[in-house]
C-alpha cells in the first residue's frame, strides 16, 4: 500500500507517499512540473523490501509554495531537511530530469545523508545547451481568464512526451496547472546550476541511466564518460520511464542499491 503524508520543514511542508518496507530507504526525486505521483507506479513493482519515499519538491504536488525565487542549492536544503525530519538517516537517492538536479546537489551538499545516488537523465548540459534550453523552458503558464493557459498546459505537457495514455497525459497536466508558479521558478535556475560540477564531486556509489527516447539522451553519453566509475544503465521508455515502464526501471534501480545495500 502507498500512504501519504506530510513532513514539516523551516518553510513550510513537504508532502511525500511512501511504500513501507525495511532496510535503507530509497527517496525519490521528480521531474518538472510533476509530483511524487509518477513513481507510484515504480512503487508497485519494486522487487525489493527496500522503503521507497517519493516526495513533491516545494511549488509542486501537495508541498508548500515558497516565497521568491528558491536557489537549487535551497530546493535542496529543503528536501534534505525532510529526509532528516522523518528520521530516515542515510538512504538511496533516486532522481528523473530535474529530480536529478536536486539529488546530485543534495549527495554533493549532504554527504553523511547519501548512500547512494541514480539518476534518469543526467543533465551534464555544456553552457550553450544551457542558453539554448532556457529558450524552451519555461514555458509562459501565466493564467487567463479565457482560459487559454489550460490548452497550452495540456499541449505542453504533450510536448514532452506526457501523451503515450491519457491517464498519463492528465495527470501531468493536472500536476503542471498546480506548478504553474513552482515551474516557472525551477526552470529559472535549473539551467544555471553547475551539475556537472556537482556530478564530478558525488563520492558515493552512482549509477546513470537513460533511454534512448529521452531528450537528455546526449547528456547521458557524456556523463558515462565524465565518471567512467558510475554504473550505466540504458532503460526502455521516453522522458516519462516509470510511468512507460515501472517494472524495468523499479528492478534496474533496485539491482544498483542492492549492491550498496544488505537490507534490499
Amino acid at each position: 500500500m502507498i500512504r501519504r503524508g506530510y513532513v514539516d520543514v523551516g518553510d513550510g511542508q513537504i508532502h511525500y507517499r511512501v511504500r513501507a518496507g525495511r532496510g535503507t530507504p530509497v527517496v525519490c526525486f521528480h521531474q518538472t512540473a510533476s509530483s511524487g505521483a509518477m513513481y507510484e507506479a515504480v512503487m508497485r513493482a519494486w522487487p525489493g523490501a527496500h522503503p521507497v519515499y517519493a516526495l513533491d519538491t516545494p511549488g509542486f504536488g501537495g508541498s508548500y509554495d515558497p516565497e521568491g525565487q528558491p536557489t537549487m542549492a535551497q530546493y535542496a536544503d529543503r528536501l534534505a531537511e525532510a529526509i532528516q525530519a522523518l528520521g530516515l538517516g542515510a538512504v538511496h537517492l533516486f532522481g528523473h530530469h530535474t529530480g536529478a538536479s536536486v539529488a546530485v546537489e543534495i549527495a554533493v551538499r549532504y554527504p553523511t545523508l547519501a548512500r547512494s545516488l541514480a539518476m534518469i537523465g543526467p543533465v551534464t548540459i555544456t553552457a550553450e545547451e544551457a542558453q539554448f534550453f532556457k529558450t524552451l523552458y519555461p514555458k509562459d503558464f501565466v493564467l487567463k481568464a479565457d482560459g487559454s493557459h489550460v490548452k497550452k498546459m495540456w499541449e505542453y505537457v504533450a510536448e514532452i512526451g506526457g501523451a503515450s495514455s491519457l491517464a498519463l497525459h492528465h495527470r501531468e497536466f493536472v500536476d503542471t496547472a498546480r506548478a504553474w508558479q513552482g515551474h516557472l521558478k525551477v526552470y529559472s535556475v535549473i539551467w544555471d546550476q553547475d551539475f556537472t560540477g556537482h556530478f564530478r564531486q558525488v563520492k558515493c556509489p552512482m549509477a546513470i541511466l537513460c533511454s534512448q527516447g529521452d531528450i537528455l539522451w546526449p547528456m547521458y553519453e557524456r556523463a558515462k564518460s565524465l565518471r567512467p566509475d558510475a554504473t550505466a544503465i540504458e532503460l526502455e521508455g521516453t522522458n516519462f520511464q516509470p510511468d512507460e515502464a515501472p517494472a524495468n526501471v523499479a528492478q534496474a534501480v533496485h539491482g544498483f542499491v542492492s549492491q550498496h545495500d544488505r537490507g534490499a
